[in-house]
C-alpha cells in the first residue's frame, strides 16, 4: 500500500506542475469534466487531421467515370406501298323500310304475319272488316249497269230524233258517275287488306285482332334485306377523296365484315358539324345484317408509302402531336407521323423517313436531342 500511496503522490505532484493554478482551484468535479472535454476534442481532432485508411481493393471496385448514356432498341423498318384509308365511324342502315299503314277504317279480322316473318310483295298483311263496303260495290255496280242500258236507250232514241242532244249528254254523264262510284268503292274494299310493298322481313307490329284502325295507323313495319346501307359522316378534308363506287370494306361491331361501294356522297354540308354524308351500299344476301349496327367504314383513297408498327411505341411531343421517336446519329429526333389503317397485328403510318431507326424500346424515357445508344433489333422486327 505504501507503493501505491507513492505512485499516487507522484502523480499528483506531476498533474500540479502542468495544470494551471486557476484549474486547481477549482473544485474536482469541474476539474474531471474540464478533462474528459479536452480528451473528446482530441480525439475528434486526430480524426480530421489523420485521413481513415482505405480498405484494400476499394478502389478498384469503384468506376473511375460512369458512362450514363441511356440504351435504347431501334428497328430499321422498311416502308412499302399502301393504300391510304379514310376511316368513317357509322351504323347500318336499312335502304328500304316502310310501316305499312292503313288507308281505310274500321277493326281488324286477322292478322297475317307476325314480327321476324319473311313476306313477298303484295301478300295481306293485316286485314279489315269490310263492314258494308261488299253490298255498296254490288249497289256501284248495280247502278252501272242500269245507267249503261240508259245511256244505250238514250243514244237511239237521239238517234231517231226523240231526244236532245242534252239528255243525251245527261245519259253519258250518269254512266260514267255510276263507274266513278263503283270504282271508288271497289278501292275501298280492296283497301281492307294492307298488302306488303315489297320482299321483306316484318320487324315490328302496332295492332292486334280487334284493334279499331283509322286511317293512317300503322299496321306493321316491314324491311327490304338486301341491299343494305353503311352510313356515315366525313370532314371537309376528307370528302374530296371520296367518290360515288369507291370500293369500301365496313367492319361491324358484331365481328362481321362486308364489302362494298360508296353509292352517295352529300353535296351539302351538316350546318351543326360540318361535315358531309356518305352512304356505302351493302350486300345482304342472306339476311345477316341488321339495322342500327356501329360499323367501321373503310374508303382507301390514294397510294402511299408506309411503315408498319406497333401502336405501342407511338409519343406525343410537347404540342401534343402524334409521332415515333427515332435515333439518327446517336441522337433521338421525333418524327410526327399519321395512321391511314389500323388491324388487329399493327397500324400503318406515314411520314417516317425510309432509312430512319426508330426506337421500339426506351422511346418514353428519352427526350428530343438526346444522345443515346441505340442497340438494333432483328430486321422487320416489331414491337
Amino acid at each position: 500500500m505504501s507503493f501505491l500511496r507513492r505512485i499516487k503522490a507522484f502523480l499528483d505532484r506531476i498533474y500540479e506542475a502542468v495544470m494551471p493554478g486557476f484549474f486547481l482551484n477549482l473544485k474536482a468535479r469541474y476539474q474531471a469534466a474540464g478533462l474528459i472535454l479536452v480528451l473528446v476534442l482530441v480525439w475528434v481532432a486526430s480524426g480530421l487531421v489523420i485521413p481513415p485508411a482505405k480498405h484494400e481493393g476499394a478502389e478498384a471496385s469503384e468506376p473511375k467515370t460512369a458512362d450514363m448514356t441511356p440504351t435504347v432498341r431501334v428497328a430499321a423498318l422498311a416502308p412499302s406501298e399502301r393504300a391510304a384509308t379514310v376511316t368513317v365511324r357509322g351504323r347500318t342502315q336499312a335502304l328500304h323500310e316502310v310501316d305499312v299503314r292503313a288507308e281505310v277504317e274500321g277493326v281488324v279480322k286477322a292478322i297475317h304475319f307476325d314480327k321476324g316473318q319473311k313476306v313477298r310483295k303484295g301478300d295481306v298483311l293485316c286485314e279489315i272488316d269490310v263492314n258494308d263496303r261488299g253490298a255498296k260495290v254490288e249497289q256501284m255496280n248495280a247502278m252501272v249497269a242500269q245507267t249503261g242500258k240508259e245511256l244505250e236507250v238514250a243514244k237511239e232514241l237521239y238517234a231517231q230524233g226523240f231526244r236532245s242532244k242534252t239528255q243525251l249528254a245527261q245519259a253519258q254523264a250518269a254512266y260514267e258517275a255510276a263507274k266513278a262510284g263503283a270504282s271508288t268503292m271497289g278501292i275501298q274494299l280492296a283497301n281492307t287488306r294492307i298488302r306488303a310493298p315489297w320482299d321483306g322481313y316484318v320487324d315490328d307490329r302496332y295492332v292486334d285482332v280487334g284493334d279499331y284502325m283509322r286511317a293512317g295507323d300503322k299496321c306493321e313495319m316491314v324491311i327490304a334485306p338486301e341491299p343494305f346501307l353503311a352510313v356515315g359522316s366525313v370532314s371537309e378534308q376528307e370528302v374530296g377523296q371520296i367518290s360515288i363506287g369507291d370500293p369500301v370494306t365496313a367492319d361491324l361491331v358484331t365481328g362481321e365484315r362486308v364489302a362494298g361501294k360508296v353509292r352517295f356522297v352529300a353535296s351539302r354540308a351538316d350546318t351543326t358539324t360540318r361535315t358531309f354524308r356518305v352512304e356505302v351500299e351493302l350486300p345482304n344476301p342472306d339476311n345477316k345484317l341488321r339495322d342500327g349496327v356501329s360499323a367501321d367504314i373503310h374508303i382507301p383513297v390514294r397510294k402511299v408509302q408506309a411503315v408498319h408498327i406497333s401502336p405501342g411505341i407511338l409519343v406525343l411531343d410537347d404540342s401534343g402531336a402524334v409521332g415515333v421517336r427515332v435515333v439518327e446519329g446517336g441522337v433521338v429526333r421525333f418524327v410526327p407521323v399519321k395512321p391511314i389503317s389500323e388491324g388487329p397485328d399493327g397500324m400503318w403510318v406515314t411520314g417516317v423517313p425510309g432509312d430512319a431507326k426508330i426506337i421500339t424500346v426506351g422511346q418514353q424515357y428519352v427526350t428530343n436531342g438526346e444522345k443515346v445508344k441505340a442497340m438494333l433489333d432483328n430486321p422487320g422486327a416489331r414491337s
